[in-house]
């Protein structure tokens, strides 16, 4: 009871943090000399909200591995690379079809959160597919709490090697 209501917790931490970075990417715009204005994002900033959010992952991922009947134990684990994967896959598709054919890009125009939403998302499905790798990959036979943590620095790694490569 006690980790399900942390984890409760830790997802309102994560729209609280969604909810700022909406609220202050709306109000923070410098005006531009054709009389348009164009949002200013820092890299710190996205470095921050990433850490953030894989910080609330981890989080989330640690009370799920301290309770009693944890998922991680589910015999769901042993196909979960693949599974994840192909849900990755899908999503990638239809997010890029929605974006392109569909009505996504009005509602993304209409609903800013909307592409906090998919953020956050994204990296979700990421964490989960390097974990289930990582978890695969010891043969169940290493602590959850060290699998996770690994999962997380992986992550990290992982974005943060791609935005310094961009």
């Amino acid at each position: 009871m006690k980790w399900g209501l942390l984890q409760l917790l830790t997802v309102f931490v994560i729209v609280i943090i969604m909810w700022m970075s909406n609220y202050i990417s709306q109000n923070r715009a410098i005006p531009n000399a054709a009389g348009e204005w164009t949002a200013v994002n820092s890299p710190y900033t996205v470095f921050l909200v990433i850490t953030l959010i894989l910080g609330c992952f981890f989080l989330l991922f640690v009370f799920e591995a301290r309770k009693e009947n944890s998922f991680f134990t589910h015999p769901l684990w042993h196909k979960g690379p693949v599974l994840i994967g192909i849900i990755g896959f899908v999503s990638i598709v239809l997010f890029l079809a929605g974006g392109t054919f569909g009505p996504l890009m009005l509602w993304t125009a209409q609903i800013p959160a909307l592409i906090y939403s998919f953020f956050i998302y994204f990296l979700f499905v990421i964490f989960i597919f390097i974990f289930a790798i990582q978890h695969k990959r010891n043969s169940f036979q290493q602590p959850f709490e060290k699998t996770i943590y690994i999962s997380s620095l992986w992550t990290l790694g992982l974005f943060f090697g791609v935005f310094f490569l961009l």
